[in-house]
């Protein structure tokens, strides 16, 4: 699994409104993060439409974020940009199987429960978290950056914890 480039680019126009107190224009935000306006303009555009970044026309207009960093998720930034962030097509909405083994597959199993700590990061890692470098998300969770796959007592069912959305 591997996000899009416009979505980290995305991640990264979000990251850098959040460290700035002033509006920036689509030409600031370029330079800041090494793409061009027009391409800054296209996510921006995504992110308005998501309510996460608003602007300002006009000589001295730009753009800003449209709530705090540590309301905007990382899954609200996922969700404007990327068609799914499910690691296989079984872990989607209608959980289609080729094999129609999804209530029998161990790898089913194991793409569920990886499915689950990746959405319990991004719908729990505010932007806020990473301008501070809050990584306390991943308490507990093995040397490496793998979470454990055994001992998730005490964590709630399969499904988004912010949204409360079954995934």
């Amino acid at each position: 699994m591997q996000i899009n480039i416009t979505t980290d680019y995305a991640l990264r126009c979000v990251l850098t409104l959040a460290q700035t107190k002033d509006l920036l224009t689509s030409k600031e935000l370029g330079e800041k993060i090494n793409v061009s306006r027009d391409f800054v303009q296209r996510i921006m555009q995504k992110l308005r439409i998501a309510g996460i970044a608003e602007n300002e026309m006009g000589a001295k207009g730009g753009y800003r974020l449209a709530k705090a960093p540590s309301d905007i998720y990382l899954t609200d930034i996922f969700d404007c940009m990327e068609d799914t962030m499910r690691i296989n097509r079984c872990v989607e909405d209608d959980q289609y199987c080729s094999l129609n083994a999804t209530g029998s597959c161990h790898m089913h199993m194991f793409y569920m429960e990886m499915q689950y700590w990746l959405s319990y990061c991004f719908d729990n890692t505010s932007i806020q978290d990473i301008v501070n470098g809050d990584m306390s998300i991943f308490t507990g969770m093995t040397p490496g950056g793998g979470a454990p796959l055994k001992g998730l007592e005490g964590m709630p069912p399969l499904k988004s914890l912010r949204k409360e959305e079954a995934i």
